[in-house]
């Protein structure tokens, strides 16, 4: 409990809002998605995977899922790397050890991956955050967001949900 405790502190000192960023897809991204008042219902929440997460998170995946359109998610990364669509691609996991198996260069920026606690996987987050091909990392606290803007920057976040 301290540990969570200290680190959502810790979190808090670096984050920051919409105010100074200076990358116009996550200013809107932040504006249009995280920070809207009206939440969607979405179907693709009532899915087992998600059950274990608290309200605060199921809220945030909620804007996640409706900023993006994401239609379907997937939860083990062959299902994820396979969709070839230009829609939105999103892959949830808990298991930063599954992303081994995936070819970073290979994804575009349809291509999102949410990871949930990256504050108990510390290591490997900071690993991803720096591969060059994780083009933007935002860091909200319950969820870790990887995008593959190849149009843009290579840039981490610290956004505050």
């Amino acid at each position: 409990m301290f540990f969570k405790t200290y680190s959502y502190l810790k979190f808090l000192i670096k984050s920051q809002n919409q105010h100074g960023l200076h990358s116009p897809f996550v200013y809107d991204f932040i504006t249009k998605g995280l920070y809207q008042q009206k939440i969607k219902n979405n179907d693709l929440l009532d899915l087992d995977e998600l059950k274990n997460l608290s309200k605060k998170q199921l809220i945030i995946f909620t804007k996640i899922v409706n900023y993006f359109e994401i239609n379907h998610i997937n939860f083990d990364v062959n299902s994820f790397i396979k969709n070839e669509n230009k829609t939105y691609k999103l892959l949830f996991t808990k298991d930063l050890s599954s992303l081994k198996n995936i070819n970073f260069k290979r994804l575009n920026s349809h291509h999102i991956i949410l990871i949930d606690t990256i504050y108990q996987h510390k290591k490997e987050w900071q690993k991803l955050i720096n591969l060059q091909d994780a083009t933007v990392t935002i860091d909200l606290f319950y969820f870790g967001l990887i995008l593959f803007r190849k149009e843009q920057v290579k840039e981490h976040f610290i956004i505050r949900p």
